[in-house]
């Protein structure tokens, strides 16, 4: 009978299931029982067993030395924190890469998928669209500023289905994923932008609260994940394939963990709120200058948006660090970087672990070259709307932005112009980019509330509910503004009978006064790429761009 520790020929070490041996925290650090000496003569050389572990389907690179299967995943924290959390979602997706691939193993990737919360964010049908482009994937980021290590009584905390309303969301990130290219451009938004938000269900009084404009971080606010969801979708034009929420606690031990990220002041940074005091240049932080790098608001020339700046300065010092060769070649630096950032997120519950892995295979050809980072365009950084201060976005210029998102081409490369708008009768706007409002003109009691049903059900975006506007009509208009006769056509496309007018009156949502002879509402097609929802005036032009390869204390 064999000794069950199964001893490793010619080694002087036990292996044993659960975490690589130097990993393992369980393990003592003392030195090993000498090996027993043989009592039967050597055993016939024979062909060696194979471990029982699952490979990913790809050509395995040979094993990281030292490493072997992955063991019971570690508890996850429980405690939820502020903005900054949102800056190492990129670390976790590139360090999930380079360890995957070193490793080969489906069983690691499982030990990490362990240790991710999933919860329930999206409503209603979720299924993609067959028409938007091929592995291209959006993921929306959000970093809250509730805190979950308060007591009872003392702010809001939960998220998801567990979701108490009072959490801001100080951090907005749209990630999109390029499908033909090893890149990605991540957008921020600022919270106080001025912003269109849908028609919710208020969580706790459960009150329909009809679409208004209001500020982007009190989507999050009165309503979660799920409505800031909705807004961002309603705004962009785009399907968000996944959430992702990012802890406070988490993004101070990757940090940490990183020995610090190199970071530049133009000038000294010191103010108290934030807890910033750093001199100008050149320098390496972590710990709670690092949490104050990207906290700062005030004192700052432009508020949340030059904190915005500081953000992706950040995110870029983080990327090249994790894809540094001191990084990469230390297996014990990437599983204390990768433990740290799973730990600290909230994901849809949808993302899979082969969702995971196919995002971590991705980003295994990635360089700090292709992360793009770009702020939505904004018009005015000190707007009035409603007695408050907000930020007013540039409409033309941010679909602009989008339109390049929606046909899935990165900025800078030759198909990156606005698309044109039809001069055919091609459909190019598929329906989840197109805002309708629906009124009664037949007078006849529930076909208003039955157009908007039907509409709803095959893919538009509904704003408010339907409305009456006279009676006696029989013929289905559709008015639209100057910018949107194509989200028209697909509009008229869907309900059979239409006529479409021009009403130079309306901006974004086109309405539709519904007669007696409405019949129902059907499926569209869509045959060529998205439209931009306003076609960009000559003088519009997209944000600008940088990526996180630029040196911070240059240009």
């Amino acid at each position: 009978m064999t000794d069950s520790r199964d001893w490793k020929a010619g080694g002087d070490e036990p292996s044993e299931p659960g975490l690589p041996p130097h990993l393992d925290p369980r393990r003592p650090r003392g030195g090993l029982p000498p090996r027993p000496p043989r009592s039967v003569p050597p055993r016939v050389a024979a062909a060696p067993r194979q471990p029982q572990r699952t490979v990913l389907p790809m050509a395995a690179p040979p094993r990281a030395p030292g490493v072997v299967k992955s063991g019971k995943p570690v508890g996850r924290r429980s405690r939820r924190g502020r903005a900054a959390r949102v800056l190492s979602w990129l670390a976790v997706l590139t360090s999930f890469s380079v360890l995957t691939a070193a490793v080969g193993g489906y069983v690691l990737l499982n030990h990490y998928d362990g240790t991710i919360n999933r919860i329930d964010v999206f409503t209603g049908d979720r299924t993609r669209p067959a028409d938007l482009p091929r592995d291209a994937q959006n993921i929306l980021i959000v970093g809250s500023d509730s805190r979950g290590d308060l007591a009872a009584g003392e702010g809001p905390q939960g998220t998801g289905s567990n979701f108490v309303t009072g959490q801001r969301s100080d951090t907005v990130i749209l990630a999109h994923l390029y499908g033909d290219a090893d890149k990605a451009q991540l957008i921020s938004f600022p919270r106080d932008s001025w912003v269109p938000i849908p028609t919710y269900t208020d969580p706790e009084s459960g009150k329909v609260v009809e679409a208004h404009d209001g500020k982007l971080n009190s989507a999050f606010f009165e309503g979660g994940p799920g409505l800031l969801i909705e807004t961002i979708e309603g705004m962009s034009g785009l399907f968000i394939d996944h959430y992702m929420q990012i802890d406070f606690d988490g993004f101070q031990t990757i940090v940490n963990r990183l020995d610090g990220v190199e970071v530049c002041l133009s000038k000294p940074a010191k103010e108290k709120d934030s807890g910033i005091d750093l001199p100008a240049g050149r320098q390496t932080i972590k710990g709670d200058q690092a949490l104050a790098f990207v906290r700062q608001r005030k004192g700052l020339p432009n508020g949340d948006v030059s904190r915005i700046e500081r953000q992706q300065q950040f995110i870029g010092a983080i990327v090249r660090k994790v894809l540094s060769a001191g990084t990469l070649a230390n297996p014990l630096k990437l599983n204390g970087v990768i433990t740290a950032a799973t730990e600290s997120l909230d994901v849809d519950k949808g993302l899979t672990i082969d969702d995971l892995r196919d995002l971590a295979l991705r980003f295994r050809t990635f360089n700090a070259g292709g992360v793009i980072f770009s702020t939505v365009p904004i018009e005015n950084i000190a707007g009035v709307r409603q007695r408050q201060s907000v930020v007013l976005l540039d409409e033309a210029a941010m679909d602009t932005l989008f339109d390049g998102l929606r046909r899935d081409v990165a900025p800078g490369t030759p198909d990156a112009e606005p698309s044109a708008p039809s001069s055919t009768g091609a459909l190019i706007v598929r329906p989840g980019a197109v805002r309708v409002q629906v009124f009664n003109g037949a007078g006849v009691a529930g076909l208003g509330r039955k157009a908007f049903l039907d509409l709803e059900a095959v893919g538009f975006q509904m704003v408010g509910a339907a409305g009456n506007r006279g009676s006696g009509e029989s013929k289905t208009t559709i008015f639209h503004g100057p910018d949107k006769a194509d989200s028209a056509r697909t509009l008229a496309a869907a309900v059979p009978g239409a006529v479409v007018e021009l009403d130079p009156a309306l901006d974004r949502t086109l309405q539709i006064v519904v007669g007696s002879s409405y019949s129902g509402a059907k499926q569209v097609t869509v045959s060529g790429a998205p439209a931009p929802t306003k076609a960009p005036s000559s003088s519009a032009s997209p944000a600008p761009v940088r990526t996180a390869a630029e040196d911070p204390c240059q240009g």
